[in-house]
């Protein structure tokens, strides 16, 4: 579920990235609406390539289902499921019973639900993490191609048509990264404005983050330049907006935060958040930010919760707000609504998706009313119609 984070420990991070489920937009899993008004919440449960469609209601925070169950694609086949980001198309990435890679695009109905058959289906064998653009007017790929156990990564570009949906593949190449005996490059996300795309490589160096700035116009990128080396240490590292977020796990040793400026080759973090300025910078896990870059969300093995913790950057802390909710049925476990202002999480003690109200300028949670409850080995997908 918008798994757009990778760990430095790259067999388990590349795997899980492979195997993401929702999203690709962004590389926190938020977008900012630019509209004035409320525009409806959707929530989507995919089951065995069967979708169900939510309305939320963001008050209430509870969810109500849409129109009927669809089913999309044959069962135990999906790869990646991402709604465009003003939910009027779905596309999903699937393997057929031969094993190659398939992505098929949905219109939607004024509700949110998806229409059959598929506006289109194209053979995408070797692509994989599909990553629309905050403007929905085109999409990247990253190709892997194997060559005498060499991987070589290409970067492809798609562009949408803005009233079907459909996709067209630029011939251009947008990058190339490799020969690698490792593993190949892998996209991380778009920032939340769009305006850069991120992915990793793992050089002679060792793990490297990279950026490449987006044309809006035309979806074509600027030159490749380095953006943080995390060394040899076991970690995650979330790209914001404005700040890189390290969790450091170094082995036999106690983990902490550091809090880097997002800007090439930050050298010294901004903060260094170790047990002593909050006890879950020293065992927390799975690290995610809010929209708006204010709030860090660790999941906490010691407390068995998610705890919510505020970055000041004046005084140079991490400071818990006392918000938190309980341990979540797998990892991530929870998503963030694209506009911030909710979150969903399946939760561990009844593998049900409970709703809270996330006040991006407090910190504030606020629990929802009856939880949803989910079918066996089913994975939500949050919207926004627009």
């Amino acid at each position: 579920m918008g798994i757009q984070r990778l760990a430095t420990f790259s067999l388990l991070a590349f795997s899980a990235l492979m195997l993401s489920f929702c999203g690709g937009g962004s590389s926190n899993n938020t977008q900012t609406s630019s509209s004035t008004t409320q525009s409806p919440e959707i929530l989507y449960v995919v089951n065995n390539g069967t979708v169900f469609t939510y309305s939320v209601d963001p008050n209430a925070l509870t969810a109500n289902a849409v129109g009927a169950a669809v089913s999309l694609i044959p069962a135990e086949a999906l790869i990646q499921f991402v709604p465009s980001p003003d939910d009027h198309f779905l596309y999903v990435l699937w393997n057929d019973a031969q094993g190659k890679e398939h992505i098929s695009v949905y219109s939607t109905d004024s509700s949110g639900v998806p229409q059959t058959p598929a506006a289109q289906t194209l053979d995408v064998s070797s692509l994989y993490q599909f990553n629309i653009h905050r403007s929905g007017q085109f999409a990247y790929m990253m190709e892997v191609l194997n060559s005498n156990g060499l991987f070589t990564s290409q970067i492809r570009l798609f562009h949408v048509h803005p009233t079907s949906g459909i996709l067209s593949e630029d011939p251009e190449i947008q990058g190339s990264y490799g020969p690698s005996y490792d593993w190949p490059a892998a996209l991380y996300g778009l920032s939340r404005d769009g305006s850069k795309l991120y992915l990793t490589f793992n050089s002679t160096q060792g793990l490297e983050y990279r950026e490449r700035s987006v044309n809006l116009r035309t979806g074509t990128l600027g030159p490749d330049i380095g953006l943080y080396t995390p060394g040899s240490h076991w970690g995650e590292l979330v790209i914001g907006q404005k700040l890189l977020i390290d969790d450091y796990r170094p082995w036999n040793q106690s983990g902490y935060l550091d809090v880097f400026s997002n800007a090439p080759g930050p050298s010294h973090p901004i903060i260094h958040c170790t047990s002593a300025m909050f006890s879950a910078c020293e065992t927390a896990t799975n690290v995610q930010l809010d929209a708006f870059g204010h709030y860090l969300f660790l999941t906490d093995p010691n407390t068995q919760s998610i705890r919510v913790a505020q970055i000041r950057m004046r005084t140079r802390r991490v400071v818990d707000t006392g918000g938190s909710f309980p341990f979540t049925a797998e990892i991530p476990g929870f998503s963030f609504s694209p506009d911030g202002t909710l979150v969903y999480a399946i939760l561990a003690s009844d593998n049900s998706v409970h709703i809270y109200g996330f006040n991006p300028a407090s910190g504030a949670l606020t629990p929802g009313g009856s939880a949803l409850a989910l079918p066996p080995s089913s994975g939500i997908c949050p919207a926004l119609r627009q």
